[in-house]
């Protein structure tokens, strides 16, 4: 990128299909177009009119086939999937295989039993879990997530801003694995017990 308000075409290719990605959704419609300004909008990172969003996506080129989105559109969608800004989205490489982190965690096998926790994650997600022994939580309280209260969670260890990883049973159908915070990572809080 050679300055804030040019985005190399490779670039922006990536960032389109990385907010795709984020938002389980290919844009090819007028409604996909409303519904990516309105989550922008209501998870704070701004409003992008649906028309700057068509035409960042080559939906409408009223603008011609040199369009340039400005750099307020490229950091609010960098900073939607997670990235302070259009530099540091560019600056990373396409595909990360792996990377040392130096953050916070927990093992779960360390927590005394009956411990709760309070995992949030984008878009609105939160999940309160009780801890009953052997990597093993119980969904205790749920908003806006695919879990039930009263699901049996498993989970060997939670990281701070990254994804969490679960073994879910739910009554006495099959395990499935679930996947919290896939885009932006999770945040958690741990509840002392008075």
């Amino acid at each position: 990128m050679k300055d804030n308000n040019k985005i190399e075409a490779g670039d922006l290719n990536r960032l389109k299909k990385d907010v795709e990605r984020y938002i389980s959704r290919v844009l090819h419609s007028p409604a996909d177009y409303i519904y990516l300004s309105e989550r922008l909008q209501n998870e704070g990172h701004g409003y992008i009119s649906p028309t700057t969003l068509k035409r960042v996506w080559g939906y409408i080129s009223d603008k011609g086939n040199q369009y340039t989105p400005s750099s307020y559109t490229l950091n609010s969608l960098c900073k939607f999937i997670g990235f302070n800004d259009i530099s540091e989205y560019c600056s990373e490489p396409a595909e990360i295989q792996s990377k040392e982190y130096k953050g916070e965690y927990i093992e779960t096998l360390s927590l005394p039993e009956d411990t709760e926790i309070t995992i949030l994650w984008q878009p609105n997600r939160k999940v309160k879990l009780r801890y009953i022994g052997a990597e093993s939580f119980e969904v205790v309280e749920n908003e806006n997530s695919r879990l039930r209260i009263g699901d049996n969670v498993q989970c060997s260890s939670l990281t701070q801003h990254a994804p969490a990883f679960f073994r879910v049973s739910r009554d006495s159908n099959k395990p499935f694995s679930y996947i919290a915070g896939s885009a932006q990572g999770i945040s958690y809080r741990l509840h002392s017990k008075s």
